[in-house]
């Protein structure tokens, strides 16, 4: 399972100390089971989507947002362990990666919107109240797309710097991870909206930081693009 794992550069403390590890955990118990990629990846879907529904159609009690942040942070670890399956077992394939895109690409849509139908249920339906999913899930869309498009686009290269702690940190914000386990609040509303926008603010600052450094990256000719790093 080491070495089935990515490398450390360009992720968060989150991701690199709790998501992957706990994947590496149900990629060990899917691959003895016999358990493919594609198959682990639709169980981390069924899991996330369960928790949306738990935010979007269940009142918010204490117990509801424990419930919702775990089956999220479940599905996120899902989502590392289909990885790490392919790469173990070696069925590693073009529509394995794609699969994986389009799932990763419906949470981070679904998760707001699941935020904005529980903020109406549950009575604040005020502009204000609206706007925050609406523009968190724009936020979220523009850094994926963004980080996605950059991966395929950036010239590759072997000679990568090692990954730096102040930047695995300065990332959490904009870890999906994060904002999964801050769903824990979501049974004290008045808490759970502060821990949101200062997390769409943080992440919409990242966001900014992290395409301006990709788009001058691409704009520099290709003998002069530093090794690719996110």
């Amino acid at each position: 399972m080491r070495q089935a794992q990515k490398g450390k550069r360009g992720v968060s403390l989150y991701s690199r100390w709790v998501n992957r590890p706990l994947g590496r955990v149900f990629a060990a118990a899917a691959a003895s089971a016999g358990i493919g990629p594609n198959a682990v990846t639709a169980v981390s879907a069924l899991a996330t989507v369960a928790g949306l529904v738990v935010i979007g159609a269940v009142p918010a009690t204490v117990a509801s947002g424990v419930a919702a942040s775990a089956l999220l942070v479940v599905g996120f670890a899902l989502d590392a362990a289909d990885g790490q399956v392919a790469r173990l077992t070696g069925a590693s394939s073009r529509a394995g990666e794609w699969l994986d895109h389009v799932v990763d690409a419906g949470k981070m849509v679904g998760v707001h919107a699941a935020v904005l139908i529980g903020f109406t249920a549950g009575g604040r339906s005020g502009g204000a109240w609206m706007l925050l999913p609406l523009a968190y899930a724009l936020v979220s869309v523009v850094l994926f797309s963004g980080l996605t498009l950059y991966a395929l686009l950036a010239p590759r290269s072997s000679a990568a710097p090692p990954p730096s702690t102040l930047r695995a940190v300065l990332l959490l914000p904009a870890d999906y991870g994060v904002l999964a386990v801050a769903f824990v609040l979501w049974g004290t509303p008045e808490v759970f909206v502060i821990v949101y926008a200062a997390l769409l603010l943080a992440t919409a600052g990242v966001t900014v930081l992290l395409t301006r450094k990709w788009f001058r990256s691409l704009s520099a000719p290709i003998d002069a693009v530093s090794p690719r790093t996110f």
